[in-house]
């Protein structure tokens, strides 16, 4: 009866086998015929070749698709899952209870053997010196961090790498110096010397040179470039004081309503609307703004003599075609747009190559100064502002790809982490986490508004008249403030890994030198400030007049810095010498010797100083603990093990035509004669150690371990006939 129901419980348990097996294979067979059903419905309804742009904007919607899945969809279905467990918990699952025979019995035994020897050969790693719970809790802490920043930091830096491009750098050099400097076909804006050259620099650069290579469908193409094209028309934009008269205070400008050719009062004529080009450029600008002008618009033109508002001013608008730019001009040349009161003028427009997909906002500054003449300048921010997902390169696209996916991570871990254990949030390096997050999500909301910007000036610019300035200053400055932003990350997250590199004992002595050193670091430093301020006022008093790198106050601290840290290719000794040979002498060892020999020399020094007290403590300090490499070995041994059961990292075992046992006898028998070499040099120095204190009556140190020892020791029973320590045959053994 026994061996029959063995048999049935055998038969009962296959079965039971062959139905799971059948199972899964019908889970499988469903999976397949679903994936080979949606390839057939590809192939048939989108077919596998496309444009790159479309199967980019395909991939780019399978990623987020998941991303909604992953992020909105799974919250979503595991709250409607715990919501009916909820309230209709299911019934508690009692396993039934059969009797095990002696085959199961065997089974789970050799099962929990295996485990336990796992176990112990684990344990054997573990010596005294891995014992440190504290130290062990803080080295998983750290490669817990490590394994999340560093990832995302690499994800971050090969993201800004891969969609950062060198030619913009190019392309705002090229531009700024063909408007500043002369060439063959116009005057450059470095060549305009007085206010009243400005409408002839207006009409050989500006007008006759966009205007002598036309497109085809009336754009005006650039003398240089047919690539380039004008959006839209140029601005001109005066700023006017309502004195001329030069004080000490910054300048008011005016925002009086004049008739033309400034004339008061203002009257207000029912045709002006329809001729709204003879009256604009005599009305104030300052009418109504948008909210995005008073947020993106609202700042000042930092110039050579003052800082000018951007919304503010007299503008008048230049045509597209030549002849009407020209009548423009005259009409405005006639009336005397520009006076005596004029302080500075802008000239705004913005270019668009077709071939790099680029935009040029371009902004010439001339400022009139009180004596007469003009400074020029020329400003040009170069950026892609249409750039979308489906036209970036496939290294973009992938590694964009992965910085998601590694930010996901990384939020999700900080998530759980503060949900959890709240408490955590009172560390610096948790708040500095969670402002790392906070600013990724400035910066996806800067990159929408961008974006929301960038169309809705592109469908300006279709249903825009040959009349009509299009200002693409504000996506720049919104381009401008998102790549500020990514900087900025960029620096907290570099700051976030100086927490995880804290394993390593050259990060955590420079932690020690500034926890040490700061308080005498910033007395130098503030003293060095104090000093230096005084000397670039000297610099500036004596010097100003006559150098540009000395005529300001901030300049010409940023140049003695530069010059005391090597950098001296932009500063010459000459300028300093226009007070005079004895006083530019003295200016000049001043710099070259008190700040650069004395007060940074002692800076230095002082830093050294505390970094060596450090070194020190850290020496004295120091235990027999393990390195984070050491504690990643065991911690990992798992994974370890694997690599180490590859092919590749198995070392063969060379026998040298000998046994096993014979080639660890000979091992053995190798150590044994080391051992005995070593004890016997240390008695031949013993001896030649006695024999100069005898003959030169010499004094010498002995070793501590020397001076612990006896006079005289029984002789141990244990020792050798030679003389030689106790050999530990097992341990040998293991080494061998």
């Amino acid at each position: 009866k026994r061996k029959i129901s063995k048999i049935s419980k055998i038969r009962e348990k296959k079965q039971l086998e062959m139905k799971v097996k059948k199972t899964h294979w019908a889970m499988f067979a469903i999976t397949v015929g679903i994936i080979i059903g949606c390839m057939i419905c590809i192939a048939v309804f989108a077919g596998f070749q496309h444009e790159d742009v479309k199967f980019k904007t395909m991939l780019v919607s399978i990623v987020i698709v998941l991303i909604f899945q992953f992020l909105i969809g799974d919250p979503i279905k595991f709250v409607i899952l715990s919501i009916d467990r909820a309230l209709w918990p299911p019934r508690i699952y009692i396993p039934p209870r059969c009797d095990k025979d002696e085959m199961d019995e065997k089974e789970e035994r050799r099962d929990f053997l295996k485990q336990r020897l796992i176990n112990k050969r684990a344990n054997l790693m573990l010596t005294s010196r891995y014992r440190n719970y504290k130290l062990n809790d803080q080295y998983k802490m750290i490669a817990h961090d490590l394994f999340i920043y560093g990832p995302y930091f690499l994800c971050l830096m090969c993201l800004v790498l891969v969609t950062r491009d060198q030619t913009l750098y190019h392309n705002t050099r090229i531009i700024t110096d063909l408007f500043m400097y002369n060439h063959t076909d116009y005057t450059g804006l470095q060549e305009v010397y007085f206010l009243n050259q400005l409408f002839d620099f207006i009409e050989s650069t500006l007008v006759l040179a966009f205007n002598s290579n036309s497109t085809e469908s009336g754009s005006p193409g650039w003398a240089h470039a047919e690539q380039s094209v004008l959006l839209g028309v140029m601005r001109l934009r005066q700023l006017r004081v309502s004195n001329p008269q030069v004080g000490l205070g910054p300048p008011k400008f005016s925002d009086t309503y004049y008739m033309p050719d400034w004339q008061l009062p203002y009257r207000k004529l029912h045709y002006s609307d329809k001729y709204w080009r003879i009256y604009e450029p005599w009305i104030p600008i300052k009418m109504g703004f948008e909210f995005l002008d008073a947020l993106l618009m609202n700042f000042d033109h930092v110039g050579s003599l003052n800082s000018y508002p951007e919304l503010a001013g007299y503008v008048s608008l230049l045509a597209r075609s030549a002849a009407n730019s020209m009548k423009v001009i005259d009409y405005l040349s006639e009336n005397h747009w520009l006076t005596l009161n004029t302080s500075a003028v802008f000239i705004d427009f913005t270019l668009y190559n077709v071939d790099v997909n680029l935009f040029s906002i371009c902004t010439l500054r001339v400022e009139k100064t009180p004596f007469g003449g003009i400074v020029p300048d020329v400003q040009v921010d170069s950026a892609k502002l249409l750039e979308n997902v489906d036209q970036m390169p496939y290294t973009g696209l992938l590694a964009l790809l992965i910085y998601v996916l590694v930010f996901i991570q990384f939020a999700q871990t900080l998530a759980v982490k503060l949900w959890y254990e709240p408490h955590l949030l009172k560390s610096v390096w948790n708040k500095l986490d969670l402002f790392i997050f906070m600013v990724n999500v400035l910066v996806v909301v800067l990159v929408v508004l961008r974006e929301s910007l960038v169309a809705s000036m592109m469908k300006k610019v279709e249903g825009a008249s040959k009349m009509e300035f299009i200002d693409f200053r504000r996506p720049s400055r919104m381009h401008q403030l998102t790549t500020i932003t990514i900087g900025f990350l960029i620096c907290i997250t570099t700051l976030r890994l100086w927490r995880v590199l804290q394993f390593a004992s050259v990060f955590k002595l420079f932690t020690r030198t500034l926890y040490l050193a700061w308080s005498a670091v910033a007395s130098t430093a503030i003293a060095i400030v104090i000093f230096l301020i005084g000397f670039c006022f000297a610099v500036v008093t004596i010097n100003g007049n006559y150098s540009s790198n000395f005529n300001k106050l901030v300049k010409s601290m940023v140049m003695c810095m530069c010059y005391s840290f090597g950098f001296s290719a932009q500063v010459k000794p000459s300028e300093l010498f226009h007070g005079g040979k004895w006083l530019g002498i003295l200016c000049y060892g001043v710099l070259a010797f008190v700040i650069i020999v004395l007060l940074i020399n002692v800076f230095v020094s002082l830093i050294n100083d505390y970094f060596t007290v450090a070194k020190t403590i850290r020496d004295s300090e120091r235990e027999n603990r393990i390195t984070f490499f050491e504690f990643l070995v065991v911690e990992f041994s798992g994974v370890l093990g694997r690599f180490r059961k590859l092919p590749c990292w198995r070392r063969n075992y060379v026998r040298n035509g000998r046994t096993v046992a014979e080639n660890v006898s000979r091992k053995l028998d190798s150590m044994d004669r080391q051992r005995l070499m070593r004890r016997r040099l240390r008695q031949g120095r013993h001896h030649l150690t006695l024999i100069r204190m005898f003959l030169f009556d010499e004094y010498v140190e002995w070793p501590q371990e020397q001076q612990k020892q006896p006079e005289a020791q029984d002789p141990d029973p244990n020792l050798g006939p030679d003389g030689s320590p106790p050999q530990d045959k097992s341990q040998d053994e293991a080494e061998a």
